[in-house]
């Protein structure tokens, strides 16, 4: 249940870091402000899994590091088959 609870936070995590960013930087003024609010969440949620007694078991950290990866390997792989959508 650690495992279920613990991807869900990261994945929550990166997405609010991942369209905090976006919003701030693309966003006009009013929807700045929501940008810099997920980006205030998305490292708030970073802060609690990073606690030293919240995941504690070494096999926790291998599975989230195997998940960590796998999301930020299909993020690159989205970001590059639109970058070669939008070139051609």
């Amino acid at each position: 249940m650690d495992l279920v609870i613990s991807m869900s936070l990261v994945g929550a995590m990166i997405s609010m870091l991942g369209m905090g960013l976006l919003i701030a930087y693309y966003g006009s003024s009013k929807t700045r402000n929501v940008g810099f609010g997920f980006l205030v969440i998305g490292a708030a949620i970073a802060y609690y899994i990073t606690l030293p007694d919240t995941f504690a078991d070494i096999s926790f950290w291998n599975s989230m590091l195997a998940f960590i990866g796998g999301m930020v390997g299909g993020i690159i792989g989205i970001i590059i088959f639109l970058v070669a959508i939008i070139k051609s």
